[in-house]
């Protein structure tokens, strides 16, 4: 799954270039490490609006929820969205067919297991450029509140991913992001896709275009916090007859 990423660590200069967008006068702030269950704004790009950089909230509302207590609930179990039943879902079908997104990150973390011990894996494009994860957004109103939220897509892993991701819930299967190639981000959020071509878009990113490292712990006491120092490489000794990289 993916709950937890990093973004506008860059210049916005650099974000307007590589996403061919304007990014406005939203406050800049820096994430070097953003939990999902959290609900932060992330950047994202829409089919509404394509030439701009606009702030969602991580955690899809369906526009038929009716109260905000609802809203908060339902928030957590819509961080992300399975590929393989995008289209049956109530919460996520509408929009998975009418408002898909781009999620603007530089990288994002995942936890392999190894004698019952979690550690945080920092992952991102092995050119280090930024990259767009492929969600699906809504708009949800109550009374004079209006959010804007979305969801980050999953799908199948890749063979890296899969290792690194060992420990993924009994019904589910290993996952993640699904991330877009530059080539097809525009195509993603075009609104003329038919439910077929919105799924034959929605496949694993091969492993030879990312790189993985180890990194300071992402919960507890040892968290350091929302620092730059978080992406550096940690080495943890359990791992080191196995630990690996695809630098």
């Amino acid at each position: 799954m993916c709950y937890d990423v990093a973004y506008l660590t860059k210049k916005i200069e650099y974000y307007e270039k590589r996403f061919n967008a304007s990014y406005g006068n939203i406050p800049f702030a820096p994430m070097y490490h953003s939990n999902g269950f959290d609900h932060m704004d992330l950047p994202v790009i829409t089919n509404d609006e394509p030439s701009t950089i606009q702030m969602y909230s991580w955690g899809l509302i369906p526009a038929w929820v009716k109260d905000p207590e609802k809203a908060q609930k339902i928030q957590n179990q819509t961080l992300n969205a399975r590929d393989d039943t995008l289209f049956e879902k109530p919460s996520f079908k509408h929009a998975a067919q009418h408002r898909r997104c781009l999620v603007l990150v530089d990288g994002f973390y995942d936890h392999h297991w190894k004698d019952q011990k979690s550690f945080p894996y920092y992952i991102q494009r092995k050119d280090r450029e930024s990259f767009a994860m492929g969600g699906i957004w809504e708009i949800w109103r109550f009374k004079e509140m209006v959010r804007h939220t979305f969801s980050i897509i999953t799908t199948d892993p890749n063979e890296r991913m899969a290792w690194i991701h060992n420990r993924p819930r009994a019904s589910e299967g290993p996952r993640m992001p699904f991330i877009l190639n530059p080539k097809e981000e525009r195509k993603w959020i075009d609104p003329t896709l038919s439910p077929q071509e919105v799924q034959d878009l929605i496949k694993p990113l091969p492993q030879e275009y990312l790189s993985d490292h180890t990194v300071s712990r992402l919960r507890g006491k040892a968290y350091p916090g929302n620092v730059a120092s978080i992406r550096d490489s940690v080495t943890y000794q359990e791992l080191s007859t196995q630990q690996g990289s695809l630098f």
